[in-house]
């Protein structure tokens, strides 16, 4: 498990790959902290590499937009694959996040929309 981390026109896109579970969330956790002391406002999550999305993620989730908020930041997810949309609808979080069927939606809607 991986999280591939790339900054295109000013937004951080992080992609992980694998299973996002309690084995590999506090490497997650790290990476995010690091971004975030080092500028990281806006960011992306491209979830269409996700294994499994257990409710330890989707807290961690949460966590993150929370501590993107409290800094003046925002953050998207780029979910279109049936599984993992349908697991964040099941954990009751999917209206929780600006969500996008693709990576490319989600950075055209992140750089385009300041309130996001």
């Amino acid at each position: 498990m991986g999280i591939r981390v790339e900054s295109i026109d000013g937004i951080t896109v992080l992609t992980p790959e694998g299973d996002m579970d309690f084995t590999t969330l506090p490497a997650f956790e790290a990476r995010v902290a690091g971004l975030l002391a080092n500028g990281a406002r806006v960011m992306v999550w491209d979830l269409d590499a996700v294994g499994i999305l257990p409710s330890t993620a989707c807290g961690f989730l949460l966590q993150t937009a929370k501590r993107l908020g409290a800094v003046g930041g925002r953050m998207a997810l780029a979910c279109g694959h049936p599984r993992v949309r349908a697991t964040l609808r099941t954990m009751g979080v999917l209206e929780l996040f600006r969500t996008y069927p693709t990576r490319a939606d989600a950075l055209a809607g992140m750089a385009g929309d300041s309130s996001a």
